[in-house]
């Protein structure tokens, strides 16, 4: 994964085949938890088409521990169809971080929200199915993933949407729940992990990816080097 850097049209970066699937694949299942949402049931069949990256030869570029991060991480899929499932409970915590309520007080934020939480939940479905088409078939100067002018703010909200539901599935409520994850991240698979530990420190793993991704995208909007 290389930094965010300003060409013509706006803002590129490079990355490798396995970097562009994944984050194409956590987008879209982002929008399929957003989508779970709908009141009507109008949606039902256009769960996203995913590549299935069980049992993958691979992806230029990507190791054994690539494959190891994609395979722990868990997309929800029906390994039949190979299709996102948009049906998960309207009681998902993680729709309440995507969607939050808009006052403490439940009538208020049921009237804001039947104003207000179609449009915010259409927006956001938008962006991020916008952002994965990019990264499944990039446009930038030499295949890069390109960021034109004028949508940088649309990408913020898109990856940091990813970045909250990671955090929520993670736990993260805190600086000192996010260094913790950090350091999950960093270590090296034991002898003795079990599936849910892989799990987590995949998840981790891809929670610092991501985070230091939109990192890079603020430093070169505001004209930085990196994050």
């Amino acid at each position: 994964m290389r930094a965010f850097r300003r060409v013509s049209q706006g803002l590129a970066c490079g990355l490798d085949d396995w970097e562009r699937e994944l984050l194409a694949r956590l987008a879209l299942e982002v929008r399929a938890i957003l989508q779970s949402d709908e009141p009507t049931d109008e949606d039902a069949g256009e769960s996203a088409v995913l590549p299935s990256t069980r049992n993958d030869p691979g992806r230029p570029g990507e190791s054994e521990r690539d494959r190891e991060v994609l395979a722990a991480l868990d997309f929800d899929l029906d390994q039949s169809s190979n299709h996102v499932h948009t049906g998960r409970p309207a009681s998902d915590p993680v729709v309440g971080v995507l969607l939050p309520e808009a006052s403490e007080d439940p009538v208020t934020a049921m009237e804001v929200s039947s104003l207000t939480r179609a449009r915010l939940r259409s927006g956001k479905v938008d962006r991020l199915a916008r952002m994965a088409a990019e990264l499944r078939a990039p446009s930038g100067p030499e295949a890069t993933v390109l960021v034109p002018i004028g949508q940088e703010a649309e990408w913020l909200g898109a990856i940091n949407d990813i970045r909250l539901v990671l955090a929520q599935r993670l736990g993260i409520e805190s600086a000192q729940d996010a260094g913790r994850v950090h350091d999950v991240a960093s270590q090296e698979a034991s002898e003795s992990e079990t599936a849910h530990e892989q799990w987590y420190r995949g998840t981790a793993l891809v929670y610092d990816m991501v985070t230091w991704w939109q990192e890079s995208l603020v430093s070169a909007l505001f004209g930085g080097t990196g994050p």
